[in-house]
């Protein structure tokens, strides 16, 4: 069975709530009758997800030293969760820097790589809704965590650990 088939028919169902097995589609119940132990919970008449995505991330934050190459870094994380970009100080050119920032609801602060003051807040993800990539995304920022890693980011393939999900972009 693949994996993705699998998440993308639990994505379609509420958590813990059993479903009546006429309500899902054939093709969707063939998918979640093979599921591993665990995942679901069936009988003759309903069909009930336990499975849930083990972490929820809820803020990218890319430390940088230069905003242009910051706010391109934390962009990456926009289809999955809010984003904030953390500068040491503000630049000259501030003002251009909290116009690109609003434009695509990044928001932006000040400090160190432990703590920072807001200057402009973050916005949340537009429409968001759980997907299947999103999901993956989840397994993967928690298996990274782990496995000892701190630093995340998004690639076409999935996630790499050699940058931040807490990332510094030079």
């Amino acid at each position: 069975m693949d994996a993705l088939e699998l998440l993308d028919v639990l994505t379609d169902l509420p958590i813990a709530a059993a479903i009546p097995v006429r309500a899902i589609a054939r093709p969707d119940l063939r998918v979640l009758r093979r599921a591993p132990t665990g995942v679901v919970h069936t009988t003759p008449t309903t069909v009930t997800r336990l499975l849930v995505p083990v972490l929820t991330p809820i803020l990218a934050v890319v430390h940088a030293s230069r905003w242009q190459h910051g706010l391109a870094d934390v962009s990456e994380f926009g289809a999955y969760l809010p984003r904030m970009l953390v500068l040491r100080e503000l630049p000259g050119d501030d003002d251009d820097l909290l116009a690109a920032a609003a434009w695509y609801g990044i928001g932006v602060a000040i400090g160190s790589t432990t703590t920072w003051t807001t200057v402009l807040a973050p916005e949340p993800v537009p429409d968001w809704q759980p997907t299947v990539a999103w999901w993956r995304f989840c397994e993967r920022v928690y298996r990274h965590l782990l496995a000892g890693g701190r630093d995340i980011r998004p690639t076409a393939r999935g996630l790499s650990p050699k940058s931040p999900i807490d990332r510094h972009a030079h």
